[in-house]
C-alpha cells in the first residue's frame, strides 16, 4: 500500500487552492480598505473628544496641529499633535497621533491654519472638517466634522445619499 500523495495530485490541489485564492482577494482587500477606514473614523473622533476633555481638564485653551507636507497626504506621513501652543512645533505636545498606518488613505484639512482650538471652558473646537478616503476612491470619503457652537464632533460619510463604512451621510 503505497503511502503519500503522487506529483499529479499536488498539482491539481495547488491549482485548485490558486484559483480559490484568486477569487477571494479582491474580497479581501475591500474588509482590508473597510477596517482601515474604520479605525482611521475611529481615531480621529476619539483624539478630538481627548482633546476637548484636555482643554477643560487643564481649563487652558490647546491646539492641535494637522502636520503634513502638502494640502492632502496619501502616504501615511502626517500627524496631529495636541498641543498648548498656537505656533505649530512650539509649546508641549500632549498627544499625538501619527498617519503611518493609514498608508493609502489620503487626508484633507479644512481647518484654518491646519489646526483645531479648543476653547478653555467648554472645550469646544473650532469649525471645520477633516476628509478621508481611500487612494482613487473619493466617492467613498468619510469626513470628521467639528462645530464650534454646538461643541458637536462627528463622522459620516461624504457622498450625499450612500452611507459608507457604516456611517450616515452628512448632512
Amino acid at each position: 500500500m503505497p503511502r503519500g500523495f503522487t506529483l499529479l495530485e499536488l498539482l491539481i490541489t495547488v491549482a485548485v487552492l490558486s484559483a480559490l485564492l484568486a477569487t477571494a482577494a479582491p474580497s479581501f482587500k475591500n474588509v482590508f480598505e473597510t477596517n482601515k477606514m474604520q479605525r482611521l473614523a475611529n481615531e480621529l473622533h476619539g483624539f478630538v473628544i481627548e482633546g476637548k476633555s484636555e482643554a477643560v481638564l487643564r481649563r487652558e485653551r490647546l491646539w492641535a496641529h494637522i502636520i503634513m507636507s502638502g494640502s492632502s497626504s496619501s502616504d501615511g506621513n502626517w500627524r496631529i499633535d495636541l498641543t498648548d501652543n498656537g505656533a505649530e512645533g512650539a509649546g508641549t505636545v500632549l498627544f499625538s497621533l501619527s498617519g503611518k498606518p493609514y498608508y493609502g488613505i489620503v487626508v484633507t484639512p479644512s481647518y484654518a491654519s491646519d489646526q483645531i482650538s479648543f476653547d478653555d471652558v467648554h472645550g469646544r473646537p473650532s469649525s471645520g472638517n477633516l476628509k478621508f478616503h481611500p487612494v482613487g476612491e473619493s466617492s467613498k470619503a468619510l469626513k470628521l466634522i467639528s462645530h464650534t457652537l454646538s461643541a458637536r464632533v462627528r463622522v459620516c460619510s461624504d457622498n450625499s445619499g450612500t452611507e459608507y463604512y457604516g456611517y450616515s451621510t452628512c448632512s
